[in-house]
């Protein structure tokens, strides 16, 4: 209640046989002198001041809070959607590249030989598929980035790293200048407005967590800089003992704000976890290599239809 208070007072008339009538006194614009009763009481939460005259209680301004995170921990990784929902922050990423004049319609993939495009994606470009009954709709997102599903990133190589996608000894010679990283090489040539992540079988033992961590944030710096969205991915094996490269691409995707594409769940229902157990349980059996294309294709549906949505 703000301005002055209308206040009670008690008429007292004798010659009504001193009847007791109440009555609303009407609201001044000049502060009023609350006078002595028997029966009227201050209103409350008001204050009087030291010469009595009433006056209203301050109003207490209303501190925002923050919006609770309600988002899965990083050591819940495994329990972290196939594909995500995208964050404000990826969305504000990807209108920069658009700025930049990023390909809306170009995604390329950093990762080693298991991101290859003779086993990865490249069949959508070659009509080497057939789309599962009832998913004929994601025809659109293979026209949609025609061209990107069959293409050999500089940053897909036998062996890649983390370290090696940031050090030019991994850069093409013949199309990447002497001094210029696989990552830059590769945005430079290709254009893209998105990168899939898919690192970390080659691990190196000597490599702590922390300086995993720190490469993979290294990547994520470089291609933000250049408006390009990068996309994690979690991987099928478990090549280091426990997890924990997967751990490091949920930690850097939560840390970011970058949306995470949980491969490593969409094969847990298959034999062996998908991974052959001929190969040292390190490759994808052959029925994973189909889920992983697959997956891969929602993933890319999904991530069109959001940003173009979004526009």
């Amino acid at each position: 209640m703000t301005g002055q208070l209308p206040r009670k007072t008690l008429l007292t008339t004798v010659l009504l046989a001193a009847v007791l009538v109440a009555g609303c006194a009407p609201q001044s614009t000049s502060p009023v002198t609350e006078q002595p009763t028997q029966t009227a009481a201050a209103p409350a939460k008001s204050t009087l001041t030291p010469t009595g005259t009433l006056m209203p209680t301050p109003t207490e301004t209303a501190v925002p809070t923050a919006t609770p995170d309600t988002r899965l921990k990083p050591e819940a990784w495994q329990d972290w959607p196939v594909i995500p929902d995208l964050e404000p922050a990826a969305f504000e990423v990807y209108a920069l590249g658009q700025e930049l004049g990023r390909d809306a319609q170009v995604f390329s993939v950093i990762g080693d030989c298991q991101s290859s495009p003779t086993y990865f994606l490249s069949k959508y470009d070659e009509n080497r598929y057939t789309l599962p009954e009832g998913r004929e709709a994601l025809q659109e997102t293979i026209d949609w980035y025609a061209g990107s599903f069959v293409h050999r990133s500089i940053t897909v190589k036998n062996g890649m790293t983390a370290p090696s996608a940031l050090n030019p000894y991994w850069s093409d010679p013949d199309l990447c200048d002497t001094t210029e990283t696989p990552v830059d090489c590769e945005v430079r040539l290709s254009n893209p407005s998105l990168v899939l992540i898919s690192l970390g079988t080659n691990w190196n033992p000597s490599t702590s967590q922390e300086d995993y961590i720190a490469y993979l944030n290294q990547i994520v710096d470089i291609l933000l800089e250049q408006g390009v969205l990068p996309v994690l991915s979690t991987k099928a094996d478990n090549s280091e003992g426990d997890y924990s490269r997967n751990l490091a691409m949920a930690q850097v995707a939560y840390d970011r704000h970058l949306p995470l594409w949980n491969f490593w769940a969409t094969v847990q229902d298959l034999p062996n976890g998908g991974l052959d157990k001929d190969r040292e349980n390190v490759y994808l059996s052959y029925q994973a290599w189909d889920t992983r294309n697959l997956s891969a294709l929602e993933l890319l549906d999904s991530l069109r239809q959001q940003l173009t949505h979004a526009e």
